[in-house]
């Protein structure tokens, strides 16, 4: 049997910077993982044709990666094996869905908005403009987020009596709800965590003789799923100076805000341990 390690990382607020989105401070440590035949998976509420950008400049190619908190893990490689694991094909890869239809959701939230005269602001209904001013998205970027698949992001107006309404008509409707750096988001029952795991007994079955160590990256509230589900968490400063509050054994803080933390977890919990 032999040790090898699977890293699963949020990008905003973590691999990417929270406001340039830049990860060039990360980049000899994603080079080091590439040396090292480390798989390194993406694992954003970020959409696919998003990710697929992210993937081009950091030259993953054939690594699986996961989309809108867990809505479907896409697999570009056929070496994996998918026995007993219901898939579709499409944009050139295996792809588990494991969310709700974004149409069905955004569906239910016409009708929550009707019954409870609530306001939201919901993502693929904003502008260009708007979604750029918001999020500091260069506009291209900002087109790519809209095309939801199995989320609909959103901001809520109003106060907290107000949010605790809606959360309350949300769970009546089989929905859920949770928080990322900018938006909440609307999704089914599907998570982060939910989806490592899947892809963690996929890589299992692929490699029966492989051991694998999980390490896991995040900075926000939906990114706790993840980093419940792996062996070793990493939660990464955020630029005010605070980590996100988690109660996880093992768990490592980052001493360095966003990607230049990132790297310097994959330095303290993986090169150095490879003598590198």
């Amino acid at each position: 049997m032999y040790l090898s390690y699977l890293i699963f990382s949020d990008l905003d607020g973590t691999l990417l910077d929270e406001d340039t989105y830049d990860f060039s401070e990360a980049q000899d440590a994603i080079s080091f993982l590439k040396r090292m035949n480390i798989p390194l998976i993406l694992c954003s509420s970020k959409t696919r044709e998003e990710i697929e950008l992210y993937r081009s400049q950091m030259g993953l190619k054939k690594e699986p990666f996961i989309v809108e908190n867990g809505g479907a893990i896409y697999i570009p490689d056929e070496k994996f094996n998918l026995n007993g694991i219901s898939y579709q094909v499409k944009h050139g890869c295996r792809v588990i869905e494991l969310g709700i239809p974004s149409s069905f959701i955004k569906k239910c939230l016409d009708e929550i908005r009707k019954e409870t005269a609530i306001e939201v602001k919901c993502l693929s209904k904003m502008d260009i403009d708007e979604i750029v001013s918001f999020s500091n998205l260069p506009p291209e970027q900002a087109k790519l987020a809209r095309q939801r698949e199995y989320s609909e992001p959103i901001v809520f107006k109003g106060n907290e009596e107000k949010f605790n309404q809606f959360k309350k008509a949300i769970r009546e409707y089989k929905l859920h709800l949770t928080k990322g750096g900018r938006f909440y988001t609307l999704m089914g029952g599907n998570d982060k965590g939910k989806a490592v795991f899947l892809l963690k007994t996929i890589y299992q079955q692929t490699y029966p003789k492989g051991n694998f160590i999980t390490i896991g990256f995040g900075d926000s509230p939906n990114d706790l799923p993840l980093l419940k589900t792996v062996d070793r968490p990493v939660v990464v400063k955020k630029k005010n100076g605070s980590h996100m509050k988690v109660d996880l054994p093992n768990v490592y803080f980052t001493k360095f805000v966003g990607p230049r933390g990132w790297a310097e977890a994959i330095l303290n919990l993986v090169k150095e341990e490879n003598n590198d």
